[in-house]
């Protein structure tokens, strides 16, 4: 089994809006994060992307919402050259 490293974004700074990042090594996650960190809305109190755990992102993708707003989470994978 292959170890993977986590980074999650909002881009538009949503919280029903989170994409999740799969790199396969710390450093190819590191760097996205440190290129990444001011992307997304200037309007928000979550700008960026950030460096997180599996269990964190394990939660973020199983979450669909509430009976108010819809998520929108997803994820990409940088394994299978996803969106850099």
């Amino acid at each position: 089994m292959n170890r993977h490293y986590y980074a999650d974004q909002s881009p538009r700074g949503f919280a029903n809006e989170v994409m999740v990042h799969r790199f396969p090594s710390r450093a190819a996650r590191d760097a996205w994060v440190e290129e990444h960190q001011y992307d997304g809305d200037v309007n928000s109190a979550y700008t960026g992307a950030g460096v997180c755990t599996a269990a964190e992102a394990k939660r973020i993708l199983a979450y669909r919402g509430d009976a108010i707003a819809e998520s929108y989470n997803g994820l990409i994978d940088h394994d299978e050259g996803g969106q850099q």
